[in-house]
Parts: C-alpha cells; sequence; structure tokens
C-alpha cells in the first residue's frame, strides 16, 4: 500500500487545534450545588461494614499487585476494535471462574448479544461487550417503575479494545510480548528497538504470569517518573497498557470485589468492559448499550441506564465532563485497471481524491473567521493509494479519511454538511475534466466505505446526579479533591450516554508514575502510586451507589439519587 501524507493545509492545521482542544481548554465551570441527600448518602455508604472492609482491600498491597497482573495478563491479549471477541472471552471466564460470579450474572454473549438491548450489532458487526450484573433489590418493590419491562441500572465501564495491532493476530499468535527497558533509556524508535529488547514478562500456559526476576524489576510502585527513574524502574511496553486497560482492570477489580463484599444496590449496577472505543470501533459498545442509532443521530437507552459512570481519563485526578463530538468518513475513488503511461488520458482515482481534498480545505468553520466562535474544526488525513497491479500501471483505488469536530452539536452538523458533498464534487469534477460521463466504464468510482458518528454533548449545567456523586465522593474519600469543575471537553466512550441526557461522568482510576505512546505499538508505562489507585477505584464505586442507592448491612436503605426512568431521545426499538 502507497501512503502520501497531503500538505499540511488550513484544514490539517486546524486538525491539531482539535486534537488539543481537550488537553488545552482551560475552562472551569462553578462548584456545583449538591444536595444534602447526596452528601448524606456518601457519608453513609463509604462508612458501612462493607464498604470500608472493600476500601481496606483496594489499596491493600495484595490487591495493587492483583492490577498489575491481571492488567499485564489480559493487556497482552490483542484486542483490535471490532475484534475484541479473545478478551471478551478471557473476562468472561474469569468473572465465573475466578472472580466469584454465576453464569447467570454475565449479561452479554460470545455472539455479542444483550437481552433486551435495543440494537444488538452496529455497522452490521456483532459488538463484544462483556457484562456482568450487580443485582439490586429495586425490582422486588410493589411501587417499581420501568421502562418498557426494564429497570433501572447504573452502568460503570471502561473499554477492553486497543489500537496496536490493528488487526486480530492469527489464534496461533494472540499475545503481545510484554517488553522491559530502563526508564532512563530513550524510548524506542522503531519495532525492531522495540523486538530486540532483551528482557519481557513471562507467562505461563494458562496465561498467569510468572513472577521471576523480570517480575520483580518490573513490579515497583513510584510516586512519580522522576522517583522512578531515580530508582532504577522500568518501562513496560505493551499495546493497551494506559489507554484503557490500567483503567478498565481497575473497573473488573470493582465488580470482583462489589461481588466478594456482597455489596446490595437499589438499581442494577451493570460492570462492563466494553468494545469498539478506539479508532473505527465507532463506539459500537456504547451505542449498543444505550440502543444509539447513527443514522438518526438518537438513541432508545432500552436498557434503562439512570446514571453512566467511565473510567477513561488518563491522568490522575481528571474528569471528563463535557464531550467533544465528531464525524468521521473514509471515503474510496476507484478507476478501471490497466491504465499504462502512454495511454489517452483517462480519470485517476488520485486526481479525483485530490480535487475533494483540495474543495475541503477551502472551507471554513465559524470558528475559522472568528476565535469567539464555537471551536470547531476538521482535517483530511493520511491518503493511501493500492500498489499497482503491473509495472507502469497506475494505482486504481485511493482512499483518504476526514475527521471533523466539535464540542456542539450544531456546529458539528454544519461543518458535515459543507463536506460531504465535496465527496462526491471531486469526482465529478476529475470525470468532467476528461468528458467521461458516471456510468462510462472509464468512470472514477466513489464510496463512502466508513462512517463515524460520536454525538456531541455540552452540559447545560453542573447540577445533576452524576456531577453531584463525583464530587462528593472526591470529598468523602478524600482524593482528587479540586478547587473548579472541569470544562474542557474530551472524545470518549461517554459521548453516547451523554448526548442521550443520561447523567453522564468519566475519571481516571488507574495510576500510572508514567506513561506513553498512546494509541501507537510502543504504548508503555510504569506503576503509580496503588494506595491513590485503590481509593480512586473506591470513589469510582461510590458515584455509582450514589447514584443506584444501597442497602446497608443493617438493613437500613440509601435511596437511589438518580429517577428510575433513564432520559432517551426516542423510543423506535433498532435491531
Amino acid at each position: 500500500m502507497i501512503e502520501i501524507r497531503p500538505r499540511l493545509t488550513r484544514a490539517a492545521l486546524a486538525c491539531a487545534a482539535a486534537l488539543a482542544f481537550a488537553a488545552s481548554s482551560a475552562a472551569f465551570a462553578e462548584l456545583p450545588t449538591v444536595p444534602e441527600s447526596v452528601k448524606t448518602a456518601a457519608t453513609t455508604i463509604a462508612a458501612d461494614a462493607p464498604m470500608k472492609a472493600m476500601l481496606e482491600e483496594l489499596t491493600s498491597p495484595e490487591a495493587q499487585e492483583w492490577r498489575f497482573d491481571t492488567l499485564l495478563e489480559l493487556a497482552r491479549i490483542a484486542s483490535p476494535s471490532r475484534s475484541e471477541m479473545r478478551r471478551q472471552t478471557e473476562i468472561t471466564k474469569r468473572l465465573v471462574e475466578e472472580w466469584g460470579f454465576a453464569p447467570e450474572d454475565i449479561m452479554t454473549t460470545p455472539e455479542g448479544v444483550i437481552r433486551g438491548a435495543g440494537l444488538q450489532t452496529v455497522d452490521g458487526l456483532p459488538v463484544y461487550n462483556v457484562c456482568v450484573r450487580i443485582p439490586g433489590t429495586y425490582g422486588a418493590r410493589p411501587d417499581a417503575q420501568s421502562y418498557k419491562g426494564q429497570f433501572p441500572k447504573v452502568l460503570l465501564e471502561g473499554h477492553i479494545d486497543t489500537v496496536n495491532p490493528a488487526v486480530l493476530p492469527p489464534a496461533e499468535t494472540p499475545y503481545e510480548p510484554v517488553k522491559l527497558q530502563l526508564a532512563t533509556d530513550p524510548v524506542v524508535a522503531t519495532r525492531d528497538e522495540l523486538k530486540n529488547l532483551p528482557d519481557e514478562i513471562h507467562f505461563d500456559k494458562a496465561g498467569k504470569i510468572i513472577k521471576d526476576e523480570n517480575y520483580k524489576r518490573a513490579y515497583k510502585r513510584y510516586a512519580d517518573f522522576e522517583a522512578a527513574k531515580k530508582a532504577g524502574a522500568v518501562r513496560l511496553y505493551v499495546p493497551g497498557y494506559n489507554d484503557a486497560m490500567i483503567n478498565t482492570v481497575a473497573v473488573l477489580q470493582a465488580a470482583k470485589l462489589m461481588k466478594k463484599y456482597g455489596i446490595k444496590p437499589v438499581y442494577d449496577i451493570w460492570v462492563c468492559g466494553t468494545a469498539g472505543e478506539e479508532g473505527k470501533g465507532n463506539l459500537c459498545g456504547m451505542k449498543q448499550l444505550y440502543g444509539y442509532s447513527q443514522d438518526t443521530g438518537k438513541g432508545n437507552n432500552a436498557l434503562n441506564f439512570v446514571a453512566n459512570f467511565g473510567a477513561d481519563s488518563t491522568s490522575p485526578g481528571d474528569a471528563t465532563l463535557n464531550y467533544l463530538g465528531s464525524y468521521r468518513f473514509e471515503v474510496k475513488y476507484t478507476e478501471p485497471a490497466g491504465f499504462k503511461a502512454g495511454d489517452a488520458p483517462r480519470p485517476s482515482a488520485l486526481l479525483a481524491a485530490n480535487r475533494a481534498i483540495a474543495k475541503i480545505a477551502d472551507l471554513k468553520t465559524a470558528w475559522d473567521t472568528d476565535k469567539k466562535a464555537e471551536k470547531t474544526t476538521y482535517t483530511v488525513g493520511v491518503v493511501t493509494c493500492d500498489e499497482p497491479a503491473n509495472p507502469g500501471e497506475r494505482s486504481t483505488t485511493c482512499s483518504f479519511m476526514v475527521d471533523m469536530r466539535s464540542p456542539t452539536q450544531a456546529p458539528l452538523s454544519a461543518i458535515r454538511a459543507k463536506i460531504e458533498p465535496a465527496f462526491k464534487a471531486g469526482v465529478d469534477e476529475e470525470n468532467a475534466a476528461h468528458k467521461v460521463k458516471a456510468d462510462d466504464a472509464n468512470a472514477v468510482k466513489m464510496e463512502v466505505v466508513w462512517f463515524g458518528d460520536r454525538p456531541a454533548y455540552q452540559r447545560p449545567n453542573y447540577e445533576d446526579i452524576a456531577v453531584a456523586a463525583w464530587w462528593q465522593s472526591n470529598l468523602t474519600v478524600g482524593t482528587d479533591i479540586t478547587k473548579d469543575i472541569p470544562t474542557e471537553a474530551a472524545s470518549l466512550n461517554d459521548n453516547v450516554p451523554a448526548a442521550l441526557g443520561v447523567p453522564t461522568v468519566n475519571m481516571n482510576v488507574g495510576t500510572n508514575a508514567g506513561g506513553g505512546g498512546g494509541h501507537t505499538w510502543y504504548e508503555w508505562g510504569i506503576p503509580g502510586d496503588g494506595v491513590a489507585e485503590g481509593k480512586r477505584i473506591f470513589r469510582f464505586v461510590l458515584s455509582g451507589l450514589i447514584a443506584s442507592g444501597y442497602n446497608t448491612a443493617d438493613g437500613k436503605v440509601v435511596e437511589p439519587g438518580a429517577a428510575p426512568i433513564g432520559p432517551r431521545t426516542t423510543e423506535e426499538m433498532y435491531k
């Protein structure tokens, strides 16, 4: 395959702004008004004996080591977006065989089906979520409310897919190596350099980590990267270490310990490892869970989730409350094979793509001309062309990716309305330049081969139950206390529930001393403060329980903070 990097047009430069938007916007909101009921709930739940026992275990050396071991055992299982079935299978197996759940507690199937969901496939493909249920007591109430038979649920989730490898490897080689390198050495520059690192973590035939000398070097926790380097720490290289398996393993441990300590919510809590957050995954895991149709931009929330807490933010203390929307397209242009140098000119797939890119580069968003307007940006990414079939011939297929982003939906839809017609305009102009009609045998054809939809959401205020629960949980647990509410937007799994109106917060739980290479083959991390990590997991669980309600060990009931019928934008049931 031939890759062509387009020149840095105004649109391409705008991409850098879009990608940096979440990290660079230092905007804050006033502190939320936390209801007294939420303050009381947080205090009561955190002080209950099973919860105190859970916190003690979460911060224990044994639980810290469990998270590290499980992280490496699961992260090394190659799990590209839309091909997460191997990691899904392993997590499901451990839920039942090791973590105390019964098969009927598992709400997902190997085939990708969730009973009662308003959507089963996304982009025509199965969705490999893995979800387990912590049953609540609400359904036994005589006055319990439900949505079409579905009682209320709170979702706790982290995603199980990774960017690399991009394609599922053969069944006989399903694992990525976990390589080790001194943290003081430069990060590897090539795949061969990574492959040739002599030290790595070893695993037995059952996939469990072997605690040999390499393990002892690797499993040491540090306060920060400088402390790690001074102490002779090693980097651990494996795709998905940070994004997002360090968070997802923490979420899975939350499920394991809620089961172990008999935690009894009022509403059901579902704990999910979700599929398809990365790349062309198109947020398929969340779209299935919330019945979101990208054809209409609406969702039925058929399973009746009433609050959503995600674990995907990557810096300690971070929380994401607003969600950067995007539309993504892959557009392919195809010409008939056989054109050779010296043949009479005829339309070119590459030139059709170039014409479309040039048209897109001339478009402007409101933000291009007025920096006080909503920050809406776009870019054309890498152009790829297939190798010619024979020497002297042209490529017959060329494709490009285009990505447009905005923190709110209206300007995002507006720039899409400008850009999308340019796809066809490019091919029409190329054919017309050669006086070739669209149905002619020599005409270039155009096809949209992939469409990605991440709906935007900007909170109108910061007074909903998810924000209140997250904010108060930080105060109660004594972790990640900030002076302000962060309002910057990021693009995450939580775009989907937030856009439907479901109260949603995404927070960090996994804690690194250092890390880098996100979304690359050289992704790496170093274990961080395990006690702080345990507290963040407890904060995550506490937030969910404030929303779901809680039954104390002595029989008292902390009523749910969320209403029993979850928001939705359509009643239609998608199949």
